[in-house]
């Protein structure tokens, strides 16, 4: 038994150095280990998704997005896409009472690929449920900012209904469903558009049944243009320009609009289309812009918008 002892001792003893400095670059690596493993980062608005058993629906919830911190190397944290991740509450089995607060925990985090949630704000969610129930309603457009020139007549959608299911008390309040806005703004002609059934209310979830619909914008200009014909083209040169200059094709078409959809009177036209030759002063073939000067605050249109400048010496007949 003592000899035991003693050759436990002189194997402790037995090259001191080499295991204190072993024992020390072990610390050394595990610190380092933890210090690349342990990037931290909030992930804000992870949608919240909430799944109940058949038969019933969402009635309302506190909260549709949550905060969530996560913990891993800085390159795997890098590599993760937001728009995967997702936090996840299953309430598929018995879910009374109808009225319940639920614990959110790092583990209904869901998307994340070699790293971990080890937080998520706020804690808790409040969830009252209701008897599902289907009702078809009207779907309607919208639209936002205004056409170039003349109104829009009419807004419509195909299919005019959708079938929309959701809680009960909420589907006895609700009489039409309407699209995402559709940007009018500049058009001059009745186009459409396929668009998203946007749900009815932000603290309920819903389904539509389509989830999008075509949504045709028609658009009248009655009263709200007016087109000039063959409006002469001037050019506008350097002063003290000798050159000659020939302009193809001479005059242009203008469409003036009032973004007003007022209409426009003759007598309160004043224009005045030229072609910017100043820089011109070497023989050639030249396109330029052509640009049109209005009174009353008037929107133009040319056609065509650009002409042909053929810059020559005097005298000159061709270059």
């Amino acid at each position: 038994m003592p000899g035991s002892l003693v050759t436990l001792r002189a194997l402790f003893v037995r090259n001191k150095r080499l295991k204190v400095l072993s024992l020390l670059l072990a610390i050394m690596t595990w610190y380092i280990i933890q210090d690349t493993i342990s990037f931290e980062i909030e992930m804000p608005d992870i949608h919240l998704q909430i799944h109940v058993q058949d038969g019933m629906a969402i009635l309302n919830q506190s909260i549709s997005t949550v905060d969530v911190t996560l913990r891993g190397s800085q390159e795997d944290i890098q590599l993760l896409d937001p728009r995967r991740l997702q936090a996840v509450v299953e309430l598929s089995g018995d879910s009374s009472p109808l009225s319940q607060e639920i614990h959110l925990t790092p583990a209904m985090i869901k998307g994340i690929r070699g790293v971990r949630a080890i937080a998520v704000h706020p804690s808790s969610l409040l969830v009252t449920l209701d008897r599902q129930d289907e009702r078809r309603v009207p779907v309607k457009g919208r639209i936002t900012g205004a056409p170039l020139f003349g109104q829009v007549e009419s807004v419509l959608c195909d299919p005019s209904t959708v079938l929309l299911r959701g809680p009960a008390a909420k589907l006895k309040t609700t009489e039409c469903v309407y699209t995402q806005p559709v940007d009018v703004d500049g058009r001059v002609e009745t186009f459409a558009r396929r668009c998203t059934v946007q749900a009815p209310g932000d603290n309920w979830v819903a389904s539509m049944d389509p989830s999008d619909v075509q949504v045709r914008v028609i658009i009248s200009g009655k009263g709200a243009g007016k087109q000039l014909k063959n409006i002469p083209v001037n050019t506008i040169m350097e002063p003290g320009h000798l050159m000659a200059v020939d302009v193809d094709p001479p005059s242009v078409d203008v469409t003036l609009t009032s973004r007003l959809n007022e209409s426009i009177s003759a007598d309160s036209v004043q224009v005045r289309v030229f072609a910017d030759c100043i820089g011109l002063n070497t023989p050639g073939i030249y396109t330029v812009p052509v640009h049109v000067q209005s009174a009353g605050g008037l929107t133009s249109v040319v056609s065509p918008n650009t002409v042909k400048v053929t810059v020559r010496m005097p005298g000159d007949k061709h270059l």
